[in-house]
């Protein structure tokens, strides 16, 4: 334990009201005890306490004559000291998790907050020879893997690291090339060509070819969360060291698109050889950055000099999680974290100044998916009708407000149509028939969330128990979420559809999806069979009109409840070009310069 530590935990304890150089009777015995140590070892921390002058020390001499105790140093300015010392050195975990400890019932989560503020954004370092892009995240980055990547963060860090065959040209609407420079398919889009760059290397300066491509395939094939991809996979050919042949069973017409999802990041073949835990400590892909560091607490990236699509005008990026509980979430939060692009003297968002709003509105919404595989009063439609008619969507956006934009009422809603849908709108009478009608009887009702949904799921938590439903709101870590999915009886989560129909089809087969995971298990073979069918259709329209029969039958019965379009937004000084959010709600880092 280190000293600091042990100075708040017997400052807590035996500070009189808070006061310091004020001495308090104390025996070495409540030193123990408070210290959860020997008495022999609490004489060596009051020693060294005394040594560092955090403490002054009296050891009582004789029969009636206790032990003083008086503290030196105030706590709150030590604590905020010692998580800033601790942030310098870029031992973020520590900071908070002092702060988390003992920063209760103090100012000392809004200070080093507000102090934390002030070192994120676009910064020159070393001499102004370095461009410095340092932000935080509320979410935690659980993996790299892309063949595991499922949260929007996640797969924008791999999108950073790694290369996939073709990439989705958003703004043209289009794919282009990627790894890939030339592609081709037969009619019926069962046998997919794909002819590779030269040149291109991995982070290890080792040349990428048709094998690691081959690779990175078999991989995906075993058991991962995203297998599904290649669900209609046959076999993979390697014609060449620069042409690989995709051989499918069934037709599938948005292959394409499949191949555009960052799961299909191509991957060194050397990993096959190698400690997978190892590897992902410090991944090798192709992409325009490349890991220097990466732990539970942040994430450090330097530019790829090397980048075959050009060199990132970013040196380096600096992701910070930041946690979001308890008092340190509270705090966070009354923190302006818009203000990432700017110097200190910019800092003021007016028009004067020159500041314009940057913002996004795509595929990104949130919703509550009822647990089909678990009992209770939820497994009524007339119950879960009754709770969508209790959500009045436009009252939820002008309490809420923020990045809450319009009312959502399915996957792909299209923010102009939804002003004239009736789905915003709430009856409360309609909702009373029906939840007589369903026979509830205030039974629980578990709502589970995580992450930032707290007060989305709280809002609608306050409209069910004005009902008369017994609604108890749970908020995990974005990295416990799956452990509560036999307790929730509903999710409220959120979604990002970077790839429009890959990612409505990935709701449905990928493993651990949120959608997928709560289905009524008596659809899981008339999904997949819509979903062939859809692949099978040659255009567009076509295959979202056959998709689209899923969706309209689980919002018929209930079993999906689409709530708010959100939009991405943030405030820019003009001085900084290239900055926009790509299909994930990111500012791509590749692309910012001052």
């Amino acid at each position: 334990m280190h000293v600091l530590e042990q100075y708040f935990m017997l400052f807590d304890r035996y500070a009189d009201k808070g006061q310091i150089q004020v001495p308090s009777e104390v025996s070495l015995e409540q030193v123990a005890e408070a210290l959860y140590c020997t008495t022999r070892n609490a004489k060596l921390v009051l020693r060294k306490l005394s040594d560092d002058g955090l403490i002054e020390w009296t050891a009582g001499r004789g029969r009636g004559n206790r032990s003083r105790l008086a503290f030196l140093m105030n706590k709150e300015n030590l604590l905020v000291d010692s998580a800033q010392r601790l942030a310098e050195d870029g031992d973020y975990k520590r900071a908070f998790d002092l702060l988390h400890s003992y920063g209760e019932g103090t100012s000392a989560n809004r200070r080093f907050m507000e102090w934390l503020d002030d070192s994120f954004g676009l910064r020159k370092e070393q001499g102004e020879e370095l461009d410095i892009f340092r932000l935080p995240s509320f979410k935690p980055i659980i993996t790299l893997d892309p063949s595991d990547s499922y949260f929007a963060v996640t797969a924008h860090m791999v999108r950073q690291l790694f290369d996939t065959l073709v990439h989705y040209d958003l703004a043209a609407g289009r794919i282009a090339p990627g790894i890939a420079h030339y592609w081709e398919s037969n009619e019926e889009a069962t046998v997919w060509a794909f002819h590779l760059r030269k040149g291109i290397l991995f982070h290890n300066g080792k040349e990428l070819t048709a094998d690691d491509v081959e690779y990175t395939v078999e991989r995906m094939r075993q058991g991962r969360r995203n297998s599904w991809i290649l669900r209609s996979l046959n076999h993979v050919e390697v014609v060449s060291a620069r042409v690989i042949r995709f051989h499918l069973n069934k037709p599938n017409y948005l292959f394409l698109r499949f191949l555009c999802t960052v799961a299909l990041s191509i991957l060194p073949k050397e990993l096959a050889g190698q400690s997978e835990s190892q590897f992902w400590r410090r991944p090798i892909g192709t992409g325009p950055f490349m890991v220097d560091e990466w732990s539970e607490a942040r994430l450090i990236m330097h530019a790829n000099p090397n980048y075959y699509q050009g060199r990132p005008h970013l040196d380096r990026v600096d992701i910070i999680v930041i946690p979001t509980r308890n008092s340190i979430g509270s705090a966070m939060r009354s923190v302006d974290w818009q203000q990432l692009l700017c110097d200190k003297e910019l800092r003021d968002i007016t028009p004067e100044n020159g500041w314009v709003q940057v913002e996004a509105i795509g595929s990104h919404f949130n919703m509550l998916t009822w647990n089909m595989k678990k009992e209770g009063p939820h497994q009524s439609a007339d119950f879960r009708r009754a709770v969508d008619l209790l959500i009045d969507r436009n009252r939820m956006i002008r309490e809420l407000g923020e990045y809450r934009d319009y009312c959502a009422y399915g996957f792909f809603t299209d923010k102009n149509a939804s002003r004239h849908a009736t789905s915003g709108a709430a009856d409360k009478e309609a909702a009373g028939t029906l939840l007589r009608s369903a026979g509830y009887k205030g039974e629980a009702v578990h709502i589970y969330t995580y992450g930032t949904h707290d007060r989305d799921a709280e809002w609608v938590q306050s409209r069910c128990l004005e009902a008369g439903i017994n609604v108890h709101v749970h908020v995990e870590t974005m990295d416990r979420i799956r452990d509560a999915f036999e307790e929730a009886d509903g999710l409220l989560h959120a979604l990002v559809f970077p790839e429009a129909e890959v990612c409505l089809i990935e709701n449905y087969e990928q493993n651990g999806s949120f959608v997928k995971e709560f289905l009524d298990p008596s659809l899981a073979d008339y999904v997949i069979e819509t979903i062939d069918m859809a692949l099978a259709c040659k255009e567009q329209e076509e295959r979202r009109a056959v998709l689209s029969e899923i969706e309209a039958r689980l919002r018929e019965e209930a079993q999906l409840m689409f709530l708010l379009g959100l939009k991405f937004q943030t405030n820019v000084h003009p001085s900084f070009k290239g900055v926009g959010f790509n299909s994930l709600g990111w500012i791509d880092f590749k692309h910012v310069w001052r």
